[in-house]
């Protein structure tokens, strides 16, 4: 692994990153061999496999309700070889992914909330490779243009905090049931599977308007017929500037490799971004909270850029 494990990272969000299988431009040969080569690499790069971690990490009193709403476009028009080495791409691949997240407090001492999680994805490869990002919001294609949405899977949630003297550290575990959807839209979306997610949360002050919110990730995909067992280990950070009484602003960094298992577990792709952002508490229960990030290293999969935006609302 030519990445070192970072071990520091999150405030609100996080970022994500997405695999796909080996590829290499063919730069000489047929015409035919140019096509076939083209349509290998957009089929391998559009079975994506994607994590995104998204995550309030403030627990709930006794029968508080939360409702946190996450949208993150994806972008990419390049992918890193083997290598690491960037490579062009002759189409543009888009990712709309909307999240949900419902959380609900069990305890007057806020150390056990419960909720669920239900995600979306919308997904657009488009063989213009300079078309706008927005056109992820479009269903009308060209050429070999492809679109497909779907509502990818469901599950309960559990965030909960070890320790009742030290309210900077929670965990939260989570069960994500796959929504079944056509073969069709599986070259676009990706193959499904049950994931088991759990996140080891820290907020640590380092200064008094200056903390660094670290976030350590384990995500298991369970092995299923033609789909192979996958493990993400990831470690994202985000360093935080409070400017008082409603803004934070803040600069993340991400890194997740991917493990992937047939016979035997081999390690297959990994990420490195980076990014900042805002987030802005409009009322006691309200608060938005906004990022761009963007892949600086990594092997074996596409070069994302991403654009996030989340509102969080608390009902007391």
């Amino acid at each position: 692994m030519k990445l070192p494990v970072i071990l520091i990272l999150i405030i609100k969000l996080a970022v994500f990153c997405s695999f796909g299988q080996e590829t290499k431009v063919v730069q000489d040969g047929t015409l035919n061999q140019l096509e076939e080569k083209y349509q290998n690499l957009k089929d391998s790069l559009t079975r994506t496999y994607v994590f995104v971690p998204a995550v309030s990490s403030v627990m709930l009193t006794k029968n508080q309700l939360e409702v946190y709403l996450i949208s993150s476009i994806l972008t990419a028009n390049k992918y890193r070889d083997d290598n690491g080495d960037l490579n062009r791409s002759n189409f543009k691949s888009m990712y709309l992914y909307n999240t949900m997240q419902i959380n609900y407090g069990l305890s007057k001492e806020a150390r056990w909330n419960i909720g669920m999680d239900i995600n979306m994805i919308r997904a657009r490869i488009d063989d213009d490779r300079n078309s706008s990002l927005f056109k992820v919001f479009s269903s009308e294609v060209d050429g070999n243009s492809r679109t497909a949405t779907a509502i990818t899977s469901i599950g309960p949630r559990l965030r909960f905090n070890p320790f009742q003297n030290n309210r900077s550290f929670n965990i939260q575990s989570s069960i994500l049931f796959p929504v079944p959807y056509s073969e069709d839209k599986e070259t676009i979306l990706g193959q499904n599977q049950v994931f088991f997610n759990n996140m080891f949360l820290y907020n640590q002050p380092l200064a008094e308007r200056i903390f660094l919110f670290s976030q350590l990730g384990i995500q298991y995909g369970f092995k299923k017929e033609n789909v192979s067992a996958k493990f993400f280990p990831s470690a994202t950070g985000y360093l935080s500037y409070f400017i008082p009484k409603r803004t934070i602003l803040f600069a993340l960094i991400s890194y997740t490799p991917l493990f992937m298992k047939e016979n035997s577990w081999n390690y297959s792709a990994s990420s490195l971004q980076t990014g900042g952002g805002i987030q802005y508490q409009i009322s006691k229960s309200l608060l938005v909270n906004a990022y761009y990030s963007t892949n600086i290293a990594g092997t074996n999969f596409q070069d994302f850029s991403s654009y996030n935006i989340s509102v969080r609302y608390v009902y007391n």
